[in-house]
């Protein structure tokens, strides 16, 4: 497994913070927690030198150094598809599994790596899309068509529509049937990262429609008229009709905190949830764009597949009865 070393320089503003609050501030989605585990393990070191523990009071000039073990970062870089390119930007097929921006325990195995390494540009990305979820990512060629791509974005001037495998609980969805969701968003987390959204403040609207059922599944095409953290995720979640491997809003927070950490956990099927961004289009400088999709074969297995208890070992399905 490979090793990382990150260093932070502590500035003013950052005087007087605690160690693990530092780190925990400084690296996105890294909990206070996995700033203590590191610091204890012997990860984490200070210039000038002094011993390290967690309630350690930082001051200015400071190097902080952190050595991380990256788990999972094996680059899927021959996974991702070209779907189109201009002068201005890259329409890529994003892979399950890849995240877009680095993260806390993740650098290589994400898209914007995958521009500088394997294109040799600098990469622009416009929106984003969770690890887990595959499908249609644009990333611009430079800061100023980002910036007005997300404006497009921001005024609802994307059309974007998802496929997903749900858990169809009581057979509530049929061909044919249509929902419209809408319920706002907003925070809900307690266990750190605090990523988890639930029920809020923040208008968001879910528009859904069941194309086939199969057993206890049903396979959904979703258009979204906001951009929410996680929308259609919590959205078919806080309507009792999960996606199928979504670890965060099936199993919850501490098993998606364990699973971040590392830490042993039950059994889970299928290992990303099957949530893709099958098809986007927009108009840029008067032409009109539209791409598409198709679903990936882990998602047609699953719909398609054998009973419930062939592919979630862990009576999975209690958690929606």
């Amino acid at each position: 497994m490979e090793k990382r070393i990150r260093q932070y320089t502590v500035l003013i503003n950052e005087d007087g913070m605690r160690l693990d609050e530092f780190l925990a501030y400084k690296i996105g989605r890294f909990s206070r927690s996995q700033a203590n585990s590191c610091i204890k393990a012997g990860a984490v070191s200070i210039e000038p030198y002094r011993p390290v523990k967690p309630a350690l009071k930082i001051h200015t000039g400071d190097i902080i150094s952190l050595t991380q073990t990256m788990y999972g970062d094996a680059p899927m870089y021959d996974e991702v598809v070209l779907l189109d390119e201009n002068e201005d930007f890259w329409v890529f097929d994003k892979p399950s599994g890849m995240a877009v921006h680095p993260t806390a325990n993740i650098y290589h195995n994400t898209m914007t790596r995958y521009v500088e390494t394997q294109i040799g540009a600098q990469p622009f990305v416009v929106h984003r899309l969770d690890k887990e979820t595959s499908g249609i990512l644009i990333v611009a060629k430079n800061a100023d068509v980002s910036q007005k791509l997300d404006k497009l974005f921001q005024t609802r001037a994307v059309q974007k529509q998802y496929d997903a495998v749900i858990w169809n609980a009581h057979g509530k969805y049929y061909p044919g049937y249509t929902e419209d969701i809408d319920i706002p968003l907003g925070f809900a987390g307690i266990e750190l990262p605090r990523i988890t959204m639930g029920i809020g403040t923040l208008e968001a609207h879910t528009h859904v429609e069941c194309t086939a059922i199969h057993g206890d599944f049903a396979w959904l095409k979703i258009d979204i008229h906001s951009g929410r953290q996680h929308q259609i995720r919590v959205h078919l979640a806080l309507t009792g009709t999960p996606i199928l491997g979504d670890k965060l809003y099936l199993f919850g927070e501490s098993f998606y905190k364990d699973y971040l950490d590392n830490k042993p956990t039950s059994m889970y099927a299928p290992h990303h949830h099957l949530l893709h961004a099958s098809h986007l289009c927009l108009t840029w400088k008067d032409k009109s764009y539209s791409w598409n999709s198709e679903s990936p074969a882990l998602m047609q297995a699953v719909f398609k597949g054998p009973a419930l208890h062939e592919f979630f070992p862990t009576d999975y399905s209690k958690l929606f009865i």
